[in-house]
């Protein structure tokens, strides 16, 4: 019985210890995320001026040409 026991408390520190490592990757993953979703912004932003400077073939710049 005794034996038993040891067994499930060295299985479950195995669990809790493999549980922190998911965190922590988690953790690390939604701060990459939220980074990423933040250079798209900004990215999406500056795409949207440079549309808006240069034009697009069926839409002529909204800036007269000696700008």
């Amino acid at each position: 019985m005794e034996n038993d026991i040891e067994r499930i408390e060295v299985k479950i520190s195995y669990l809790e210890a493999g549980q922190e490592e998911l965190n922590e990757v988690i953790i690390r993953q939604q701060k990459e995320i939220d980074q990423l979703n933040y250079l798209v912004e900004k990215l999406t932003e500056k795409l949207k001026s440079l549309i808006e400077e240069v034009g697009t073939p069926n839409r002529p710049s909204t800036r007269p040409p000696h700008y």
